[in-house]
């Protein structure tokens, strides 16, 4: 077995596994001693120590962070259980991924089964696709597309910067943010307010900036591996053509931007990057066997 074909399957294996990290408990019963001994001096202190924990993350804490909140956000969605399905989307993944300043980190792809119509990324190199999605796409470029999107807003930290901002803005509020602030310091993951904001945010959405950025990073990307940069376009073509009151692309749909908006953007953008980055890569036939397979699967 190649090394290459070892690395694969263990992405396979650690996407499908569970991917809770261990935190440690909140001690609630500290908190309500210091609640008790709260110091209104100390406010200036406190606020600076807060706003220093909930602003920078380290690489093993963002890792630590967007494995949690996979794990969490999969929930009842099983991923495909076809290991040629999950590599296959491993290997465009990664290639796309070595495009990017981000290509040290341990990138993990994986299709889910659910008809829904959707994709997210998680801080530290997870990204996640409905099999729903990939019964619409056409062409490998299509899936690249919707890729690259992704794998843009881990490049950018778009996740890490909203959750930290509203875990802050959360942190604020409370009473004894000294103690909080403290625990935070050590690591950002044991507080309640880090993870609710990170849950928020997957249902709420990212600020639509982040989206129409992503879109244009992430058509870059896919240019830059030898894809057609039109692909995420073809796919938004195909969603806008979707009344946006179906239930399977109501959260995705009431999460970005207006699609017509997204395509309008990107097409000012494609002649250009078209030209820039010439290479095409032309091998659908890889991709049809997997759609097939996904059209197949009970």
């Amino acid at each position: 077995m190649s090394k290459r074909h070892s690395f694969y399957l263990c992405a396979i294996a650690l996407v499908m596994s569970v991917l809770v990290s261990s935190v440690a408990a909140f001690d609630f019963g500290k908190l309500t001693d210091a609640v008790n001994k709260l110091d209104i001096n100390k406010a200036l202190e406190v606020g600076q120590n807060l706003i220093a924990s909930t602003t920078e993350l380290s690489l093993e804490q963002e890792i630590a962070l967007g494995d949690d909140l996979t794990a969490r956000l999969l929930g009842a969605m099983r991923p495909v259980d076809d290991p040629a399905v999950q590599s296959y989307v491993n290997r465009v993944g990664r290639w796309l991924a070595l495009q990017t300043e981000r290509a040290d980190l341990l990138w993990r792809f994986a299709i889910v089964d659910t008809e829904s119509l959707g994709a997210f990324a998680t801080p530290g190199g997870n990204v996640v696709l409905t099999a729903g999605l990939v019964r619409l796409m056409r062409s490998e470029d299509e899936l690249a597309g919707v890729l690259a999107h992704e794998i843009a807003h881990v490049i950018e930290k778009h996740h890490v910067k909203a959750i930290m901002g509203q875990a802050r803005t959360a942190l604020a509020r409370d009473a004894a943010a000294n103690l909080v602030s403290d625990y935070a310091a050590k690591n950002p993951l044991v507080t309640n307010a880090v993870m609710s904001a990170g849950l928020k945010m997957y249902s709420s959405g990212l600020d639509q900036s982040d989206e129409l950025s992503a879109d244009q990073i992430g058509m870059i990307i896919a240019a830059r591996a030898g894809y057609d940069p039109l692909g995420l376009v073809l796919v938004l073509t195909t969603l806008d053509s979707i009344d946006i009151s179906e239930p399977r692309g109501s959260l995705m749909f009431a999460t970005h931007p207006p699609t017509r908006e997204r395509i309008d953007r990107l097409a000012e953008l494609a002649d250009q990057t078209s030209l820039t980055y010439p290479g095409m890569l032309r091998d659908n036939e890889r991709f049809s066997i997997v759609q097939e397979k996904l059209f197949a699967a009970p």
